[in-house]
C-alpha cells in the first residue's frame, strides 16, 4: 500500500479522476462517462508497473500498425472526434472517450505482454 501512495502514476490518475468528477458536477459529462473514467483510472493504477514497459515495447516496434487493438483505438478516436464535430457529444466526453480507448491499448498488452 505504501508503494502505491508514493507512485506518481497513482496521484496522476487520482487528479485526472477528480477533474472528471468536477466535469460531471458541472454537467459537462454524463454519469456513464464518469463511471468509464473510473474504470480506466483503476486499470491504470493496477497495471501501472507494466504500462511503462509495454509503452516502450509499443513504440520500439515498427509492426504496431498490424495490431487490431491499435486500429480499434483509431476507429474509436475517429468516432469520438466526429461525434464532437457533429455536436452529438461535448468536447470533454469526446476527449475522455479517446483517452479511455488509448489506455485500452496498453491494458490489452499488459494482460498479454509481447515476448
Amino acid at each position: 500500500m505504501k508503494t502505491i501512495l508514493k507512485s506518481k502514476t497513482f496521484w496522476a490518475a487520482i487528479v485526472q479522476f477528480l477533474i472528471a468528477v468536477v466535469a460531471w458536477i458541472t454537467g459537462e459529462i454524463t454519469l456513464w462517462v464518469l463511471i468509464l473514467d473510473l474504470v480506466a483510472v483503476l486499470g491504470v493504477i493496477f497495471y501501472r508497473s507494466s504500462i511503462d514497459q509495454n509503452l516502450r515495447n509499443f513504440f520500439n516496434k515498427f509492426t504496431w500498425f498490424k495490431s487490431k487493438t491499435v486500429w480499434t483505438f483509431a476507429t474509436a478516436a475517429l468516432g469520438f472526434l466526429l461525434s464532437w464535430l457533429t455536436g452529438a457529444t461535448e468536447f470533454a466526453q469526446a476527449l475522455m472517450g479517446i483517452a479511455a480507448a488509448f489506455i485500452g491499448i496498453f491494458l490489452q498488452s499488459a494482460q498479454a505482454p509481447e515476448a
